[in-house]
């Protein structure tokens, strides 16, 4: 039923259909990724990701992206230094997720995202927007495509809570083996994507039997590089095999399936406030 109030992280995870709805979640990101791989990559790990909101923060509040005050905001918040910040908007170019304009000042350089870019932003919040549907019956999700999927009020204003929200600042550390890594964002959507029923409590969810090398060419990764994440993963018992490496059931920890609903929970629960804000609640 259909709450009167924007929903709460808690009132999510209280959720009996709260793994089913973050496992659908994950496999709509993953979907996205397979479609645009290019654009998925520039924002696959959780400093990218970060960057990436910030650049669309500034797009959407200002109608341009300034390096200046970009490297400004970024520095200012922690999130990366001014040389990495520099790098990501030169990779965004090269890859055509944003562009130049022209400027009255030259030297000012200013982006703006391209449309399959926006378009790319849009597809996300609407999966986020399905999933809230699903938890109470709702209809921000056609409210937004009516709205012409119209994100210039409600993105800063998920930007600006993502960037004081700790859990999502920081990863737990139950992701550390993947935070850094490229794509290590998909790698950790891809855990759960594929992850199968299980009871809440259980200690144990089962993955499946998983190739490692199908999984690196997947994730653009080298078959070594990848491995030594997973033993490291498995080190901290975040991830294990029920038999030999590669070659029985891969299983990630009741700990990882629950801290990665806290995350999607307290993400969703920002995305719902600006729902509210904006007229979709």
């Amino acid at each position: 039923m259909r709450h009167a109030n924007p929903l709460s992280s808690a009132v999510m995870l209280s959720h009996p259909e709260i793994y089913v709805v973050v496992r659908g979640q994950a496999q709509a990101f993953l979907a996205r990724f397979a479609e645009r791989p290019q654009i998925g990559r520039v924002f696959a790990s959780h400093q990218r990701w970060l960057l990436g909101q910030i650049a669309l923060m500034q797009y959407f509040e200002t109608g341009q992206i300034v390096p200046a005050r970009y490297y400004d905001f970024v520095d200012a918040n922690g999130v990366a230094s001014r040389n990495t910040a520099d790098a990501f908007l030169k990779e965004m170019l090269t890859y055509g997720v944003a562009r130049e304009i022209s400027a009255s000042d030259r030297r000012s350089r200013p982006l703006v995202p391209s449309e399959l870019s926006l378009d790319s932003a849009a597809g996300w919040l609407e999966i986020h927007l399905k999933s809230l549907d699903r938890f109470d019956g709702g209809e921000r999700t056609r409210k937004f495509t009516a709205s012409g999927r119209d994100m210039r009020q409600m993105h800063p204003l998920m930007a600006a809570a993502f960037m004081r929200t700790p859990e999502l600042r920081e990863q737990p550390a139950v992701f550390d083996p993947f935070v850094w890594l490229n794509n290590g964002n998909i790698i950790i959507d891809w855990l759960i994507a594929n992850s199968q029923d299980a009871d809440n409590d259980a200690a144990e969810v089962s993955i499946g039997v998983v190739s490692i090398q199908s999984m690196a060419e997947t994730f653009h990764l080298s078959r070594s590089h990848l491995t030594r994440k997973l033993l490291d993963a498995s080190d901290m018992q975040t991830i294990g095999w029920k038999g030999r490496r590669g070659r029985s059931e891969l299983w990630v920890s009741n700990e990882f399936r629950r801290e990665y609903a806290r995350a999607q929970a307290v993400k969703l629960e920002i995305i719902d406030a600006a729902c509210a804000t904006c007229g979709l609640f």
